[in-house]
């Protein structure tokens, strides 16, 4: 769809490529603009230390890259949010809710990895 796509992740490195890959084919993007933290949906889905930074890293993906869509993910085992996998669903439904609000205007996906490192889109 456009040149650049935004994904906001865990930084986990057993998620970053797979969820490039899928989002450069998903969106059709050359490049996929990737902001990650420890448990980025926690951040997201309630206020916390880093959620101002993350809203800010996304507004200079959108403002000076023109990115339309925005995938944010979520993935089973995560150190940094370490709860029930159904919770950090919630919180996923949470985090998009909050970005389409921000951004009506733009595709926003959520994303969940498996125990087996596969992508379902759930949102």
């Amino acid at each position: 769809m456009g040149e650049f796509a935004t994904v906001l992740n865990c930084m986990d490195g057993r998620v970053q490529r797979q969820v490039a890959d899928y989002l450069a084919n998903s969106f059709e993007a050359r490049y996929i603009d990737t902001i990650t933290t420890a448990g980025t949906v926690r951040h997201l889905a309630t206020d916390t230390d880093q959620t101002i930074t993350l809203l800010a890293n996304l507004a200079v993906s959108l403002d000076k890259h023109g990115s339309s869509q925005i995938a944010v993910v979520a993935h089973h085992d995560c150190a940094g949010n370490p709860i029930a996998d159904n919770a950090q669903i919630e919180q996923l439904g949470e985090a998009i809710g909050r970005i389409r609000d921000n951004y009506p205007e733009l595709e926003v996906i959520a994303l969940w990895v498996d125990t087996n490192w596969a992508i379902e889109r759930v949102g």
